[in-house]
């Protein structure tokens, strides 16, 4: 039987990496290039995030991102090991860019953060849920913490261009050790 593609939260509670989740997905021209915006090529490592989750550690203090390529134009950072320097997103797209991100941690869905190029936006155009509310994403998956993020998950797929599979985690790219002090928490 095949997986609803609006059902992506599963693949996350699947391999564990549910407990506590924080992405960002950024504008941007590669996974290279936020990688040096973000301060931390001194210290990483070339795997996909099937072999970072190794790493995973839902409370630690250890700053640890995985970043990749989501789709062209857009590169993903997803929080393997203490808190994702989402606070640097407005530095990260290229110019005119966009940046989300969206955490999920001790029971509670944050309504995701956008940057819409030029400034922090309290919340994210209305045409972005447009399509995944005509398409049912928010009913798609159990509890009801999964059809909430299936939902926003969805959302971002359709404005990023790619929806979380098995790929997703097989994509080659870097874990990162952000620097203490780089960024603020």
């Amino acid at each position: 039987m095949s997986r609803n593609a609006l059902d992506q939260w599963s693949y996350f509670e699947e391999r564990g990496l549910a407990e506590r989740f924080e992405c960002s997905w950024v504008e941007a021209p590669d996974y290279r290039t936020v990688v040096t915006a973000l301060r931390a090529e001194e210290e990483t490592l070339a795997c996909d995030l099937e072999q970072a989750r190794r790493w995973y550690r839902a409370y630690s203090k250890e700053d640890l991102v995985w970043v990749s390529e989501q789709a062209p134009g857009w590169v993903k950072m997803f929080a393997v090991s203490g808190l994702s320097p989402w606070r640097a997103l407005d530095s990260l797209p290229q110019p005119g860019g966009q940046a989300f991100h969206l955490s999920y941690y001790a029971g509670e869905i944050t309504e995701p953060i956008y940057f819409n190029g030029d400034e922090w936006e309290d919340t994210i155009p209305d045409d972005h849920w447009d399509r995944p509310r005509q398409e049912g994403a928010d009913l798609v998956g159990s509890p009801v913490i999964g059809r909430e993020m299936n939902f926003y998950l969805a959302a971002l797929a359709y404005t990023t261009g790619r929806f979380v599979d098995d790929t997703w985690f097989t994509t080659p790219g870097l874990l990162c050790r952000i620097p203490e002090g780089t960024w603020p928490r």
